[in-house]
């Protein structure tokens, strides 16, 4: 199915009519408190000098996305890109900005850091669970630089679910089944009074990935307490520990394999993905009085993680391009045609192959402390935010061979036995300063603020002396403005400095050599309304300039010179029964974006001047038609359109036998949810299917062809308690 052009102007139209996702979600979040530790924007929002969006829990119980990747599908600017499994891996692209990882977008969970190692390797390979999730909020303008260190282009913050505090026991129960063996859990319960509480819950999802014999099992515990040390004083702590493990691969399907069916991988059942988070969050409140809150957080990190991949980039077999298989001298060159490929399978048991293994362990740890308070300076109204941040990573990164089968099933065998045993140790350390000030007068506001980040890396190698140090600090300042002389309607603009550190390569060699930070200036202007009954509105229009682009070129990442990126974005709601006064509500609500520009100006190769940015689609739209009951019936159909990308800095539009060049077309998706609210009970049933018709697309060429995910229904039940 393809989008047709009607579609998308009655899209940009639509945009142009509806109501914003952040306006709409005012009423859900207008007793936050000025400061929260877990939340990242202020209680007077319509003074917010810049873009945001904000998806409230209500939104969020009645679009029952299976993960937060399609919670933010529903944001405008926003790029979402499927892994190969059921979306478990973050892979956030703002704004034009390479989506892998979500390695150029600044992703925390009530505040603290949830990449890996935010400096050194800022990758993710975790999602919080959308179950656990009740509030996202995402900073798109000036005021992003109080979170860093990625400042191109916006932050990312999940905020989960609170202890309850009402002097009773409360909780919720969630069960989820569906084809692809698709299975969830979700529980909590807690007990809070106005001296304290705690909560547990558990996160089970389950069942079948992209591929055949792509099993996933994931495992996400949760523990949250607070206390009450005074009436102004309070101490929270949160432990979270998941454990992941899917027969996952990271390198995909040749050309030829993807067109002979594009859900089978050769090597799926073989190839495992384990991951084991441990998080501690400690945090302390201090209302000093009306004027000034302090508050603080600690945080630490042990993750490790281990993928083991059975096959490679493709190779030619008889005029056939198949996945080539790793250390399976067992199996040997059965077909004599020089290569050990999938044909060399036949009537031989796959199970005695090895592959590669890359066991990684990351350490993190933190403490900040900021200050946010209010003065009268000129006889004007202020408030203040400043904050100190000291952050520490470590990383130890290997890669062996396994040649047995008894090495491929134990890592730890591999590394004493193995192959080729590579090892890198990436240490990081930083200390961030901020601050910002927002000035009231009459109906304006004025923000200006500074990021400064000091920053010390040091990579080496364990098996030479190579090793390459890097210091640096970047003072990134901000300006923005806001104007508030129309009823519920802010007209905003702003200018800030943004940095996305330079990653660790992924192979340390002895010239040391490495990719500087990039830099950039981001300009917007925008506005966001709902004083039309029943009608909320937000749009914003951007530009972008980076210097020392960041790139990734496989063993390494590096410079490609400067780049642009400038847009639009729109989103709204319109509830027709607002309008016109009715108890059944019908609503359209959407967000679009434009990105039309998103080119390299001055390339280190000069031949890629004006080529297309990598995985920066021209148009984004998400669309969605619902129907309210007072009965406690709801639902929705909703469209998601993703424009055509080009994934290498060179435009190669003809695609490459190994399936890692070429475009990827444009796809459109349909899905639907219906929710019902059985009245006078806590009891809620539900059904939702992604890719209604079934569209067979591709989302992804790195490391290979691969597809989004095949039709997903499931239904299921909640009782709150």
């Amino acid at each position: 199915m393809t989008l047709k052009p009607t579609l998308i102007s009655t899209a940009i139209l639509s945009s142009l009519l509806l109501a914003s996702y952040p306006t709409q979600a005012v009423d859900n979040i207008a007793d936050i408190e000025k400061l929260t530790v877990n939340g990242i924007l202020p209680s007077r929002l319509e003074a917010v000098a810049g873009s945001f969006d904000i998806l409230g829990e209500d939104y969020l119980q009645a679009r029952r996305p299976i993960s937060v990747n399609e919670q933010l599908r529903a944001l405008p600017g926003i790029m979402v890109v499927a892994d190969g499994s059921m979306s478990f891996d973050l892979n956030i692209g703002i704004r034009g900005q390479n989506p892998r990882r979500s390695a150029k977008a600044m992703v925390m969970e009530d505040g603290m850091p949830l990449q890996l190692a935010p400096y050194t390797d800022p990758v993710n390979h975790y999602a919080t669970p959308s179950t656990s999730v009740t509030r996202v909020e995402v900073v798109k303008g000036a005021g992003q630089i109080l979170y860093g260190p990625q400042t191109l282009a916006g932050a990312v913050n999940f905020v989960t679910k609170a202890v309850p505090r009402n002097g009773e026991i409360q909780g919720s129960f969630t069960s989820r089944f569906g084809n692809q063996n698709f299975q969830g859990l979700h529980g909590s319960v807690g007990y809070g009074n106005d001296k304290g509480g705690l909560m547990f819950e558990l996160a089970q999802t389950k069942g079948d990935g992209i591929f055949y014999n792509s099993d996933y099992d994931i495992k996400d515990y949760r523990f949250k307490g607070e206390y009450n040390i005074t009436d102004k004083q309070k101490i929270g702590l949160k432990v979270v520990h998941t454990k992941d493990r899917r027969n996952q691969t990271e390198n995909y399907l040749t050309r030829d394999e993807y067109a002979n069916d594009p859900y089978d991988h050769p090597t799926a059942e073989l190839d495992k993905w384990q991951q084991d988070r441990d998080i501690v969050q400690l945090t302390h409140t201090f209302e000093v009085n009306n004027k000034l809150t302090l508050s603080s957080q600690a945080y630490y990190s042990d993750i490790f993680r281990n993928g083991l991949r059975g096959s490679n980039s493709g190779r030619e077999v008889d005029g056939v391009w198949e996945s080539r298989l790793r250390n399976c001298d067992a199996i040997g060159d059965t077909n004599g045609d020089g290569n050990i490929t999938v044909s060399d399978i036949t009537n031989s048991d796959i199970n005695l192959c090895g592959g590669r293994h890359a066991p990684r362990q990351y350490f993190t740890w933190g403490a900040e402390s900021r200050a946010d308070f209010a003065h009268n300076l000129f006889n004007l109204e202020n408030d203040v935010i400043v904050g100190v941040r000291f952050h520490k990573e470590e990383i130890h990164r290997q890669q062996v061979y396994a040649t047995t089968t008894a090495q491929r099933l134990d890592y730890q065998l591999a590394l004493v036995e193995g192959d080729d045993l590579e090892g890198e140790r990436f240490d990081g350390y930083a200390v961030s300063y901020y601050a910002q000030n927002t000035t009231y007068i009459d109906n304006w506001s004025v923000t200006a603020g500074f990021r400064f980040e000091d920053v010390r890396t040091r990579d080496s190698d364990d098996f030479s002396t190579n090793s390459v140090s890097d210091d640096y600090t970047k003072f990134l300042p901000s300006l923005s403005i806001a104007w508030n002389g129309i009823n519920n309607t802010t007209v905003f603009a702003g200018v800030h400095k943004g940095i996305s550190p330079a990653r660790a390569d992924r192979d340390l060699d002895a010239s040391g050599a490495r990719a500087v930070p990039e830099e950039s200036t981001l300009y917007e202007v925008g506005m966001r309304s709902n004083y039309a009954k029943g009608v909320m509105f937000s749009g914003a229009i951007f530009h972008n300039d980076i210097e020392n682009t960041i790139v990734d070129n496989g063993a390494t990442f590096d410079n490609s010179g400067e780049s642009e990126q400038q847009g639009i974005e729109l989103a709204g709601r319109i509830n027709f029964a607002d309008i016109y006064g009715q108890t059944n509500n019908v609503y359209l609500s959407g967000a679009y974006t434009n990105l039309w520009t998103a080119k390299y100006i001055k390339a280190s190769d000069p031949d890629n001047d004006g080529n297309r940015m990598q995985y920066a689609p021209k148009q984004l739209i998400n669309l969605d038609f619902g129907y309210e009951h007072a009965s406690g019936i709801d639902a929705r159909i909703g469209v998601q359109y993703v424009g055509e990308q080009f994934v290498d800095d060179e435009n190669t539009q003809e695609e490459s036998a190994n399936g890692i060049e070429g475009t990827i077309s444009s796809y459109t998706i349909w899905n639907a949810t219906v929710n019902y609210y059985i009245p006078d009970t806590q009891v809620t049933l539900f059904a939702s299917i992604e890719n209604v018709f079934d569209k067979t697309y591709l989302v992804s060429r790195n490391e290979g062809k691969l597809a989004g995910r095949e039709r997903l229904f499931f239904g299921g039940i909640t009782f709150n308690f």
